[in-house]
């Protein structure tokens, strides 16, 4: 009893944590992708089980893509169209998946344990140098690897994993993967790939688990499941203190001030601005949030946005709308300015219009 009561208070801890997550989901714009990637024997599946049931448990809406490896119609392992299959096939249900009323999206080997595998043809002289740049282009389009908010990675050494592999077995006759000379050769793929790609994913996490209990391992990985989901659900926005505008709104005539207008109000954003938890702000009347929304204009005409019917402003607001707006997130300069209130803007339209061009911005004012 002695020996699980420290897991088990880590185990409460999390419970805590995810039912206070719960309870802002409706912040989200879209389900949170984790991929669980791995060496043999490394307690992936395991894992994967894990964190479906932890997050099913507290009634998180969940999806798991499942390893696409045992559906494959092609017989031959590790031949390239094997691995393009398994890959696409993925790529393709994470697509249809993502924009729907899910809440966090497990993926059972995805975009990072792809590239894995196709590296390892390249080392082992079964890809070119130009298909493997190919691939990586397309595996790494910003569009794909954007949509993984986190990797999981989890490694098991060749005698760790053949020793697992015969714990349950009467033979120990190798097989194609579980053989000495394999298994090292993915352990180093996985450091490979993790210098290789480490920089084009947000986060990637590794855990070796040759020494690590199953349930050590579960509750470390949910632990940083849920820091990376906290963040992406809560994250911190551009917020001002409303004694700083008091002032300014009281004496503004009319709900719209026109750009003409407004020095004040960008040079009070821009000093007394500051980035704060949504949740700690979302009813703190103490703090004006700064939103930032426009129209998109072509030729003289206002695009029409449409709400899908699972959105529940359509219900609320009506499934049109000629704006679209979004809250101020920290940006990398760390800086409260227009320019980032311009670029949150960008983003957004991109995001609701599925379009990666950057979009002629001109700000026209502010209402209250």
């Amino acid at each position: 009893m002695s020996t699980d009561s420290p897991i088990n208070g880590r185990i409460q801890e999390l419970e805590s944590r995810a039912a206070s997550l719960h309870s802002i989901i409706g912040f989200a714009s879209r389900a949170f992708v984790v991929e669980f990637a791995g060496t043999p024997k490394s307690g992936k599946s395991t894992s994967v089980e894990a964190s479906r049931h932890f997050f099913r448990r507290h009634d998180f809406d969940v999806h798991v893509l499942r390893e696409r490896a045992d559906q494959c119609p092609i017989p031959m392992k590790g031949h390239l169209f094997f691995n393009t299959w398994c890959a696409t096939s993925m790529l393709a249900e994470l697509l249809e998946t993502v924009d729907t009323p899910t809440d966090i999206i497990i993926v059972d080997r995805g975009l990072f344990d792809a590239l894995i595998w196709f590296k390892t043809q390249f080392d082992r002289g079964e890809l070119s140098c130009d298909e493997l740049a190919n691939i990586e282009k397309f595996l790494l389009m910003k569009r794909w690897r954007n949509l993984f908010d986190m990797v999981t990675v989890l490694r098991a050494n060749a005698d760790t994993a053949l020793e697992r592999e015969q714990e349950n077995r009467i033979t120990s006759r190798p097989g194609s993967i579980m053989n000495q000379s394999m298994l090292r050769t993915l352990c180093d793929a996985v450091d490979s790939a993790a210098s290789r790609y480490g920089d084009d994913f947000k986060k990637i996490v590794i855990r070796d688990t040759d020494q690590e209990g199953v349930r050590s391992t579960n509750v470390e990985l949910l632990n940083e499941i849920l820091t990376e989901f906290e963040a992406f659900v809560n994250p911190e926005i551009l917020v001002v203190p409303k004694e700083e505008l008091n002032d300014l709104l009281s004496a503004a005539p009319n709900s719209f001030c026109p750009a003409s207008e407004t020095e004040q109000m960008l040079r009070i954003v821009k000093e007394k601005g500051q980035y704060r938890k949504r949740s700690e702000v979302e009813e703190d009347l103490n703090y004006i949030q700064i939103v930032s929304c426009g129209v998109l204009s072509f030729e003289g005409q206002i695009f029409l946005f449409q709400r899908q019917d699972k959105n529940p402003k359509s219900a609320l607001y009506g499934k049109s709308t000629v704006w679209q707006g979004c809250h101020v997130p920290r940006p990398d300069d760390d800086q409260a300015s227009q320019d980032a209130v311009l670029l949150a803007l960008q983003g957004r339209i991109a995001q609701s219009l599925f379009i990666s061009r950057q979009i002629d911005n001109k700000f026209i004012g502010y209402a209250w």
